[in-house]
């Protein structure tokens, strides 16, 4: 599978922001990766190439894989959002944007760029203060899910609690957030 270089490009940036430039640099040689390291953002790459960095990221810095999707999640929902389609600004709730990104942003997406594998979200059971969904992705990255979800909350300054009540890093067939407006 492949991930746009979008993703590349914001995490290098994450990376350097956090630990700075020489650290990006220490991943990059101890990685060995196919690309070099060398991102554009219309580029495509190997998940691999990602799973590596992270991985040496988890490995250097005494953190959970958990912990390095779950903040880089939260850091680049502004990122994404501000690169996001034309009509996306318009969503003010974190459950209607929560649907806008199913039912609109990566559809919008996948006109751009129709080889985008975008996560899908199954939405299972809504009130006005919980939502529960399906995160779909061959990626298994929900923790980094997780980490936009909150991003989103701070952008439209609501609180929320996120827990995934079936997780397949744990054993479950599936992984399913719930989100709290609390």
């Amino acid at each position: 599978m492949a991930v746009k270089g979008i993703v590349f490009v914001k995490f290098n940036e994450f990376i350097e922001e956090l630990w700075g430039e020489e650290f990006w640099d220490t991943l990059l040689d101890e990685a060995n990766l196919p690309s070099e390291g060398i991102y554009t953002t219309v580029g495509t790459y190997d998940d691999e190439e990602l799973f590596t960095l992270v991985g040496l990221v988890v490995e250097k810095q005494n953190i959970s894989a958990k912990d390095a999707q779950f903040a880089f999640g939260k850091w680049v929902f502004k990122e994404l959002f501000n690169a996001a389609p034309a009509g996306a600004h318009d969503f003010k709730d974190v459950f209607e944007f929560l649907h806008a990104v199913q039912d609109f942003i990566h559809v919008e997406v996948k006109k751009l760029n129709p080889d985008a594998l975008l996560p899908e979200f199954e939405f299972l059971s809504e009130t006005p203060t919980t939502l529960t969904f399906h995160y779909q992705s061959p990626r298994k990255l929900c923790y980094f899910c997780e980490g936009i979800v909150y991003g989103l909350a701070e952008h439209t300054e609501q609180k929320i609690a996120v827990s995934q009540i079936e997780c397949e890093h744990r054993g479950d067939q599936r992984c399913v957030l719930e989100v709290v407006k609390v």
